[in-house]
């Protein structure tokens, strides 16, 4: 069987967790994320799921024996099933996929695949598309997702959409500065009514590709500014920044920050400074609620005349 890697999902009895990593060769990295549940909304085989809150993932049951206090870590060998997205995407080719599929069909259909609640049969009928495409493959669907937008054959999402987002995440920094980083990441859309996230997994040669996904040693909080110096991996998990700094790189791993800012663009950033393999790292996201943590773009807020509604934060 091929490496389980980033937005997989795999299964103990009828528990699903969503896959955290790459780095899964003597446990898993994952994540709680449907239970059996007499309140579920979900609905598989007759039995009722529910999606779990971070805080009914780690009162759970299972947390006892896989959670090490951030994510839950699962031997590979107790693994009864894993769901991969590219080998399954004929089994939820629904025609919300099938539209979605067909709008990206100058990229080869292996290289794509549809993760979430409808990689395992817990969606239901109006979910949205959580849309995985690999490695290079990923960039050549973004321009295709940009250009769509330009001629209108989808849609961005609208202020209201963005303030559902904006609420859903938490979001720590001013509501306009969130959206105009979002906007130019061209990776969630409408087509159609169908709403989906582009999501970048590496692809199989790539995963060992010495980012860090491992805690360090945490020297303190931190507010720095450095220009990045290359942009292909700011979408992955954790997104990886590299400067020109002495603290080597931004490790991102929140969503919320993915794609933030591009090769040769001046960030701030605020994170905890760990020491990894002897390389110091700014990781943001340390806790599922980033709190005071974030990674903005001041080229883009000086291009935008929004460089005054973040001065409180630095």
């Amino acid at each position: 069987m091929r490496p389980i890697r980033l937005r997989d999902f795999v299964r103990i009895e009828d528990m699903y967790f969503s896959v955290l990593g790459y780095n899964n060769y003597e446990k898993v990295k994952c994540f709680l994320r449907y239970s059996p549940r007499s309140d579920g909304d979900r609905v598989k085989d007759g039995k009722r799921f529910k999606k779990l809150t971070h805080e009914e993932a780690i009162m759970h049951k299972f947390a006892v024996k896989y959670f090490d206090g951030k994510i839950f870590r699962i031997p590979n060998e107790e693994i009864e099933e894993v769901f991969k997205p590219e080998e399954r995407l004929k089994d939820v080719m629904d025609s919300r996929v099938l539209k979605i599929v067909n709008f990206f069909s100058s990229i080869p259909v292996w290289e794509m695949g549809v993760t979430g609640s409808r990689l395992i049969g817990l969606h239901e009928n109006d979910s949205d598309v959580d849309f995985v495409v690999y490695g290079n493959w990923w960039f050549l669907a973004r321009e295709k997702l940009k250009k769509g937008i330009e001629i209108g054959k989808i849609l961005e999402l609208d202020e209201s959409f963005w303030d559902f987002i904006y609420e859903k995440r938490k979001v720590n920094i001013p509501f306009n500065v969130f959206v105009v980083h979002e906007k130019r990441k061209f990776h969630r859309a409408f087509l159609g009514d169908t709403y989906f996230d582009l999501l970048y997994v590496r692809a199989y040669e790539e995963i060992d590709n010495g980012i860090p996904e491992e805690p360090g040693k945490k020297i303190g909080k931190r507010i720095i500014s450095a220009v990045v110096t290359d942009d292909r991996y700011i979408f992955d998990y954790p997104a990886y920044y590299p400067l020109d700094h002495d603290i080597r790189a931004i490790l991102c791993f929140t969503h919320t920050f993915v794609g933030q800012a591009f090769k040769g663009e001046r960030v701030v950033a605020k994170g905890e400074i760990e020491i990894i393999e002897g390389e110091k790292y700014l990781v943001v996201g340390t806790k599922r609620e980033v709190e005071d943590e974030f990674i903005i773009s001041l080229d883009l807020l000086e291009k935008e005349q929004l460089k005054e509604e973040v001065v409180d934060l630095f």
